[in-house]
């Protein structure tokens, strides 16, 4: 059975890297909205919530394909930092470069 709490966990080193970047630049970051399941990104006048599902991807396993030649693929296994700093950090900084 998937256990939310150690997968969170699992993705802390990952999750610590992005939040110390954010921080760099005057973004808070709040782990859990205490109602609704969301992380929360907030500067002094904008915020963006994303739903833990899919902040911590509760999905699972996620892969990305390459094409090595004419009729041949490769897959690689996105790892927590890859899917943070490939998928949620620019979802972020588009938010706040607004």
């Amino acid at each position: 059975m998937f256990d939310k709490t150690k997968h969170i966990a699992k993705m802390r080193p990952a999750v610590t890297k992005l939040v110390n970047y954010f921080k760099s630049k005057g973004i808070e970051f709040i782990s859990n909205d205490l109602h609704l399941d969301n992380v929360i990104f907030k500067s002094k006048d904008k915020e963006i919530l994303i739903s833990h599902h899919s902040f911590y991807r509760f999905s699972g396993i996620a892969v990305r394909y390459s094409k090595l030649g004419e009729n041949t693929y490769e897959t690689t296994e996105i790892t927590d930092e890859i899917f943070l700093n490939d998928y949620m950090k620019p979802i972020i900084e588009l938010h706040f470069s607004k």
